[in-house]
């Protein structure tokens, strides 16, 4: 019985940290304060922790008490009666949340690839072998590259194939270089970055860059924008959106840095463009952070539309407006994904739906890289990566 009482406790204790972390995901898709998101991480923490303490006060009052007929109605429904039998409520609820926590993840490790997902093959680069101390640089949370497991200086490169119904026949192999979320403040160091962009400029030329946001995240690491992001080259055009963290450090000033870098800065906005003859529509989104969203009346209808959205929080947007291909980071693959179970802390209001990889429906496909870097170079069994996407017709192979 004591094992039984035991692994229900820890069932419980699963679907509590399921709920906080759900709510947690769900503030930190939001555009609010960074003190208040702070704020309620370390208090979704200390909550989870003391989850022994709320069944220990549930079990402090029998539940059979509850109601019983040799106790009058005032003694047994005071207030610590209602606070027990509330505990116990929230402790049940806390046991279906569990199980939906293990039917989800069943249900993710299961579900089918894409169809529009062709082909999909990753390169790894190890880079502390080479490199070493060279990397870590001087950023302020440094020290945490030293924990074990870490994988923050391994970095993927994905080439993926996508077959997209719609796409013009002069698309047909079109190629498009995917990178998001450098975060530049010093760890990872220069030395990892002039690595990284030697290897995404040492194939052939793409024919769209796109940077899907969160560059800086110090106000002096603007100054390597245009020497690192400068460096990437396409034979039609460079595209570049910004991300939350962006926001704290002057805005502007790394449009213009991004745009002397030679990119089309879209901002909440669409242009027109002609890639390979063929016009197609371009649109940036990086709400909910940058207000407002962008606003497609008046963009042609019978073009191919290509956005860039830093969350993928914006996918059901994207199917709205009929949006063929969206292009996303912001979550980092959650950063840290556990064995058998993958991610659980994911900055975003649908939680860990949209974590990474392709997402397709109704016509839209939507593809979330893991990003080059983060603020905190933290990583657990989820390299940093950039994509790089091949487009070709759908059917046709």
């Amino acid at each position: 019985m004591l094992i039984l009482l035991l692994l229900a406790g820890v069932v419980a204790w699963i679907g509590h940290a399921c709920i906080w972390t759900a709510v947690l995901n769900n503030v930190y898709g939001h555009p609010l304060p960074k003190g208040l998101r702070k704020g309620w991480r370390l208090l979704s923490g200390v909550a989870i922790l003391a989850f022994p303490l709320l069944i220990s006060f549930a079990r402090s009052r029998p539940l059979a008490s509850f109601g019983s007929p040799e106790n009058d109605a005032a003694q047994v429904w005071d207030g610590s009666a209602v606070l027990h039998a509330g505990a116990y409520l929230y402790v049940v609820v806390c046991g279906y949340f569990a199980l939906m926590f293990v039917y989800i993840t069943i249900q993710r490790a299961l579900r089918d690839r894409p169809p529009c997902v062709v082909s999909e093959e990753t390169r790894t680069l190890d880079l502390w072998p080479e490199y070493g101390e060279q990397l870590v640089g001087n950023g302020k949370h440094r020290h945490a590259v030293r924990v074990p497991g870490n994988c923050v200086f391994k970095f993927d490169l994905t080439n993926l194939t996508l077959a997209l119904p719609n796409l013009p026949p002069a698309w047909d192999g079109l190629t498009i270089l995917l990178v998001s979320d450098l975060h530049f403040h010093g760890t990872p160091s220069r030395t990892y970055f002039d690595r990284i962009f030697d290897e995404l400029t040492a194939g052939p030329v793409p024919d769209l860059v796109c940077l899907a946001g969160d560059v800086v995240d110090t106000d002096e690491h603007r100054e390597w924008i245009r020497p690192l992001l400068g460096r990437l080259n396409a034979t039609g055009a460079k595209f570049a959106i910004l991300g939350n963290h962006d926001d704290y450090h002057e805005p502007e000033r790394v449009r213009a840095e991004l745009a002397a870098a030679g990119y089309a800065v879209l901002g909440n906005g669409w242009r027109e463009v002609t890639i390979r003859g063929v016009k197609c529509v371009t649109i940036g989104h990086e709400g909910p952070w940058f207000k407002p969203e962008p606003d497609l009346k008046g963009a042609p209808t019978d073009t191919f539309r290509l956005c860039l959205s830093h969350t993928p929080d914006n996918f059901y947007w994207g199917i709205a407006h009929h949006i063929n291909l969206m292009l996303c980071g912001h979550v980092h693959g959650g950063g840290i994904r556990v064995p058998l179970i993958g991610s659980i802390f994911v900055p975003s209001v649908y939680g860990r739906r949209f974590d990474y990889g392709v997402f397709e429906e109704n016509g839209t496909a939507m593809v979330v890289n893991r990003g080059v870097s983060g603020k905190e170079p933290l990583r657990i069994r989820c390299n940093p990566q950039a994509v790089r996407i091949t487009l070709v017709p759908a059917g046709a192979l």
